[in-house]
């Protein structure tokens, strides 16, 4: 598949634009089953919403878009409303995330309720558990122990009915003087991993989104018939955004509700596929783009044309050629720069370029394939503390550094408000934030409130732990919410031996590090969907660079470099304007030359 073609001047970029306009039309009045393959910056998402809001008003049936994060659903939502077109946010329609799509219509209507039980409860993800229903100890020699978290560990599904297999990957296997496990306790911990998840799944009935899928697939099978009245009943179709992110069961599932009599549109882009543990080999999402109709998106209202024909050179997937830039910037001359990592100048160079280029520290993006490459980032960045104190002054000191790692801030947020919970209420550490929330009489807007009045109004973490406790104590027993349910006692206390030392000590993150400015950072699989006018990707200054620079260069395929391509494309498609890459210097010729070949405009820049 080719991109549009590419007719110099101010006459061929409207024709070039109207062809991808009549592209999407295309979109917005085809009818499903259907299978679209969109470009990075094709204007996919208000093309979906355009498709929705050409729906007639008052429809007894509804349609249901599934995405696969929370970020993207709630994007749909705000451009329907701003088309004006509030009632296709509700009922029949469903606006929703997969997972929220299989466990509302695959999975919740066949639980079973049992008052002498826990009711099910769908979270995101285990550190949404509650926290010390999360907490493993590994018991070691002379009754020392080290205590983890379930939302530290890696799970892999091998598929069927075999339990999840547990590992610690190595930033928390040598956090904290872990390094002096054996491998013999490594393993026991993952063992007790792997059963503190079954226990919370089946006892607490706590489901994540793998959970939620396997019971899909088993009630797909058992209730067939009834499904196959009730789902196309209530749904005109299914449209499934970020499809490229499809694991073998979604596409399983995916396929058997097309089965179902429901249409399915599904909408990605198959070079985007970055998650290989959801898929042994070829990513699952080609079975779902080589079928039925195909609608390609091939024009990009985001990148430079540079920055396109830059992407173009980091596709694995079947021949799509370069997509067509249709941007009023789509003429930028910024080339590409290839800046040496050498002792952090990288980020100067970065800055300097974007300075020159006149584009503000708040558009810009530093991304790593690795949160530990990532300027300011430790360890202990995403890894609160287990003790409440500690916890909660790790929260604090994360939230008020503004650090710009966003999933670090996530975290952060979600223990502090955990956190309130349990200084608050008995019990509260037992229980989700939902359950918790319902249980007190709690509103969640108020609860968000309270959280960021307790960020303003604690004290500055550089005082003493104990006098930091004293007054911290004092503030959240003030603004503790009413309720007859006694509080704990004998809570928020500076550890034993550590009360003159620093509260800030407590977080154990070191002195504030990172970039100078506002620039954000991420790792790349956090800014799906997102986009900078400046983007810089840090290479790993190690052999795994070397082999992705030696797959890039010679477009020979070699074992574990594809999915590395994949997230180097996602990683330069958020450009809009300039895009850097920081490698080892030994690696800049090769991919200069690679680059120039195929017409690429290519900068160095020395250490400054």
């Amino acid at each position: 598949m080719t991109g549009l073609p590419d007719t110099p001047g101010a006459g061929g970029l409207q024709r070039r634009r109207d062809a991808a306009e009549a592209a999407q039309h295309h979109l917005i009045t085809a009818v499903a089953p259907l299978s679209v393959i969109a470009c990075p910056g094709a204007g996919k998402t208000r093309t979906i919403v355009d498709r929705h809001c050409a729906t007639p008003a008052g429809q007894p049936v509804g349609r249901a878009i599934a995405s696969f994060t929370r970020v993207a659903a709630t994007e749909v939502r705000r451009r329907a409303t701003a088309l004006g077109r509030t009632d296709l946010l509700q009922h029949p329609h469903v606006i929703t995330t997969l997972d929220g799509f299989f466990w509302r219509f695959l999975v919740r209507p066949f639980l079973l309720r049992d008052d002498s039980r826990p009711a099910f409860r769908h979270i995101e993800t285990w550190r949404d558990a509650p926290p010390e229903l999360r907490r493993i100890d590994l018991t070691l020699s002379q009754g020392k122990r080290a205590r983890f978290d379930l939302a530290e560990f890696d799970f892999r599904y091998p598929g069927g009915d075999d339990a999840p297999v547990a590992s610690l990957p190595g930033r928390h296997r040598y956090a904290d003087g872990r390094h002096r496990l054996s491998d013999a306790q490594i393993d026991r911990v993952c063992r007790l991993a792997e059963t503190r998840r079954h226990q919370l799944a089946n006892n607490h009935h706590l489901l994540t989104g793998e959970e939620v899928r396997k019971r899909a697939t088993f009630y797909l099978r058992k209730h067939r018939q009834q499904l196959a009245r009730t789902l196309p009943a209530r749904f005109t179709e299914l449209v499934i955004d970020e499809a490229q992110d499809c694991s073998d069961v979604d596409v399983d599932l995916i396929e058997q509700i097309g089965a179902l009599g429901l249409p399915v549109l599904t909408i990605g882009d198959p070079d985007q596929a970055i998650y290989s543990f959801r898929s042994d080999g070829t990513p699952a999402c080609s079975r779902l783009f080589t079928t039925g109709t195909t609608i390609t998106l091939s024009g990009n209202w985001r990148s430079s044309t540079t920055i396109c024909r830059l992407a173009a050179t980091l596709r694995t997937g079947p021949a799509r050629g370069t997509d067509t830039a249709l941007a009023d910037h789509h003429d930028s001359a910024h080339p590409v720069w290839l800046l040496p990592r050498h002792q952090n100048t990288e980020l100067a160079a970065f800055a300097a370029l974007a300075d020159a280029a006149g584009i503000p520290a708040g558009d810009r993006f530093i991304l790593a394939h690795d949160s530990r490459a990532l300027p300011g980032t430790t360890a202990n960045t995403r890894r609160p503390p287990t003790g409440h104190t500690e916890a909660l002054i790790w929260a604090v000191t994360v939230l008020r550094r503004r650090t710009p790692d966003q999933r670090a801030r996530d975290i952060a947020d979600k223990t502090l408000r955990a956190e309130l919970l349990r200084f608050w209420f008995t019990a509260a550490g037992t229980a989700t934030e939902r359950d918790n929330l319902d249980r007190f009489g709690i509103d969640t807007h108020h609860l968000t409130r309270l959280a960021a009045q307790v960020l303003t109004d604690l004290p500055d973490l550089g005082m003493p732990a104990a006098d930091w406790c004293t007054q911290a104590r004092d503030l959240l027993t003030t603004l503790r919410p009413p309720s007859a349910i006694p509080a704990p006692k004998g809570q928020l206390s500076a550890p034993s031996g550590k009360g003159s030392r620093k509260a800030s000590s407590l977080a154990r993150l070191g002195a504030a590090a990172g970039t100078a400015d506002d620039t954000r950072t991420g790792t790349i699989h956090s800014v799906k969907g997102e986009q900078a006018d400046a983007v810089m990707v840090l290479f790993p200054d190690d052999d795994r660079a070397t082999q992705l620079i030696t797959r890039w260069a010679t477009g020979s395929p070699a074992p574990g470099t594809e999915e590395s391509m994949r997230v180097l494309y996602v990683a330069v498609t958020r450009a809009r304007h300039l895009a850097a890459l920081a490698l080892p210097p030994a690696l800049i010729p090769d991919l200069q030359q690679k680059l120039e070949g195929h017409g690429i405009a290519v900068k160095t820049s020395g250490p400054a």
